[in-house]
Order: structure tokens, then sequence, then C-alpha cells
């Protein structure tokens, strides 16, 4: 699964306030993180987890499985069923919050899911540092250079 240079992410449904995040990885320039949280989270589903680590979604299921396995999260806590009609029938769609990708990110071995650990990390520490916190907060990060 190959993204291009430019590639990037935006995740936002109609009647659900998912929020938003994109992980910009262009040749010759640090990799950035942009991200919109709503009631400071986000909602993602399988298969934008895979498309925003760069990974298959098959992937993605099988590390979820092991986490609510062993207890590491709580299904019912860090998802959202979410029912909706399309050409007449009735379909659903699982959605994953925040914290579902902080765990996936530290499972995943590729280029943006490091970004991704990086990103919340420095936006972890900036955040604490922050008093007034938001319903609704927009988050810029850039990654630092690398130290060769």
């Amino acid at each position: 699964m190959r993204r291009n240079e430019n590639d990037y992410l935006t995740f936002k449904l109609k009647k659900m306030e998912t929020g938003f995040i994109k992980i910009v990885m262009e040749d010759g320039k640090r990799p950035s993180v942009e991200a919109e949280f709503v009631n400071n989270t986000l909602w993602v589903n399988k298969l934008q987890i895979g498309m925003l680590f760069n990974c298959f979604p098959q992937k993605i299921t099988m590390n979820l499985l092991s986490i609510f396995k062993n207890g590491l999260l709580r299904e019912p806590e860090v998802t959202y069923l979410r029912r909706y009609i399309y050409k007449g029938n009735e379909c659903q769609r699982i959605y994953y919050n925040m914290d579902v990708l902080i765990f996936l990110s530290y499972r995943i071995g590729t280029r943006e899911a490091q970004v991704f650990r990086e990103f919340i990390n420095d936006s972890f520490r900036e955040h604490v540092r922050n008093k007034n916190k938001p319903k609704t907060s927009k988050i810029i990060w850039i990654s630092p250079p690398c130290a060769n």
C-alpha cells in the first residue's frame, strides 16, 4: 500500500464529528502531521487507520484483536458504532478513538506510525503545558530535523 509523496488523509463524515488527521511525507522535507480533534479525540475506521499508517487493514484488525483480548483497552470505551442507511440498506461501521491510534502506532513499524508517535509525544507535552483546554483544538506538528 504505497502512497504518493504528497498524499494525505482527511477524515470528516456528515452528521458525525470525527475530526481529521493528515500525515504529509514529502521527499526532501521533514514529515508533518496536522490534526483537528473534536472533544479532544478523533474517530477513524480500520481502513482509515491502515491508510494513515501505510499498512493493510488486516494488520490493524489483528493488532486490535490482540489489544482487546489482552485487556490493554476496553472495546466499548474506545469504539463508536455508527449505523446509517446506504441505498436503502441499513449499514454499520465501527470507529475507533485516539486511544486506539496511539496503541496501534506503537505496534506497527512503518515510518508513518513512527511520525505519528513523535507527534503524539510532542503534542502531549504541549497540551500538558496548556491549562485552557478548548472543546475543539487544532494541532500542527513538524518533525524535528534528523540528527545525522
